[in-house]
C-alpha cells in the first residue's frame, strides 16, 4: 500500500512542477506551496515504508535460510550446494525488499505517465506505446538466452564451498574463472539490450521536444512537464527490463529451491 501511494505521489511532481512555474510567471503561488506539501508527503511515505520493509524483510530471510538449510540436510546434500542455495535465498528476499518495491513503482509511473501523456499530447502517447512495444518484444526474444546463461551461472556458483575446499588452486582458479565468464555473458547480453533501448528512447525524446512545439503547447509549465513524464517514462521503460531480468534470475534460484 505505502508502494503504491509512494509511487502516486512521484507521479505528480512534473505536472505540480508545471503548475507552480505557470503560477509563478503570473505571481502566483499556490502552485509552489503545493508543491512543497508534495515533496513533505513524499518524504514521510518513503521513509515509512522503508522502516517498514527492513524489519519484515530481515525477519522473513532468517525464516527462509533456516527452512533451506534443514530442507538441504533433508536431502543429504553437501555443504557447497546448502551455502550456496542460502545466499540465493537472500538474493530473492533482498529483491523483494529492494527491487520489487522499485518494479512497482515504475509500473505505476509508466501506467500514470501514459495516461497523463495521453491527456496532454497524443502524438507523444503514441510514439510511447510504440516504442514500449517494441522494448517488450526486445527482452521477450533474448530471456530464454537469460535463463539459460542464469542457471549456468547459478550451477558453478553450487561447487564453490566444495571445490575450495577440497580442490587444488588450478582447480579454484578455474572454477572462479567460469563465474566471471557467466557473469560476463549476462552481462554482455544485457548491455546489448540496454543499449537498443536507450537509443529508442532518446529517438522518443527528440520526437517528443520537436511534437510538443510544433503543435502548439504554449504554455511553459505545460511544455515542461509534458517533457518531464516524457523523460520518467524513458526511465522506466530502461529501468523495468533490467528489473525483469532480475525476475528471471530469481525464477531461476527459486525453481533450484523448491523440495525435489
Amino acid at each position: 500500500m505505502l508502494v503504491g501511494f509512494e509511487a502516486a505521489l512521484m507521479l505528480l511532481f512534473p505536472l505540480v512542477i508545471g503548475v507552480a512555474i505557470d503560477g509563478l510567471l503570473q505571481q502566483v503561488y499556490f502552485g509552489l506551496y503545493l508543491l512543497g506539501l508534495l515533496g513533505g508527503l513524499s518524504v514521510i511515505t518513503g521513509a515509512a515504508r522503508r522502516l517498514y520493509d527492513t524489519r519484515l524483510y530481515a525477519v522473513m530471510y532468517a525464516k527462509a535460510a533456516e527452512q533451506i538449510v534443514v530442507q538441504q540436510r533433508n536431502c543429504k546434500s553437501n555443504v557447497s550446494v546448502t551455502t550456496a542455495r542460502t545466499n540465493m535465498a537472500k538474493e530473492l528476499v533482498e529483491f523483494m525488499e529492494n527491487s520489487f518495491p522499485a518494479t512497482i513503482d515504475c509500473l505505476i509511473g509508466l501506467a500514470g505517465t501514459l495516461v497523463v501523456v495521453w491527456l496532454l499530447q497524443i502524438h507523444v502517447f503514441v510514439a510511447c506505446l510504440i516504442a514500449t512495444c517494441f522494448i517488450i518484444f526486445i527482452y521477450a526474444w533474448t530471456s530464454p538466452r537469460t535463463l539459460a546463461l542464469n542457471e549456468g551461472a547459478n550451477d558453478e556458483s553450487e561447487r564453490s564451498v566444495q571445490v575450495i575446499a577440497d580442490q587444488a588452486i588450478p582447480a579454484v582458479r578455474l572454477h572462479f574463472r567460469r563465474i566471471m565468464q557467466w557473469n560476463v555473458r549476462l552481462s554482455d547480453l544485457e548491455t546489448a539490450n540496454f543499449s537498443i533501448s536507450w537509443l529508442t528512447m532518446i529517438a522518443l525524446l527528440l520526437f517528443s521536444v520537436v511534437v510538443t512545439i510544433q503543435n502548439g503547447v504554449t504554455s511553459q509549465g505545460q511544455v515542461l512537464s509534458i517533457l518531464m513524464y516524457v523523460f520518467g517514462y524513458i526511465e522506466s521503460v530502461v529501468a523495468l527490463p533490467l528489473f525483469y531480468q532480475q525476475f528471471l534470475r530469481l525464477q531461476e534460484i527459486a525453481n533450484r529451491l523448491q523440495p525435489k
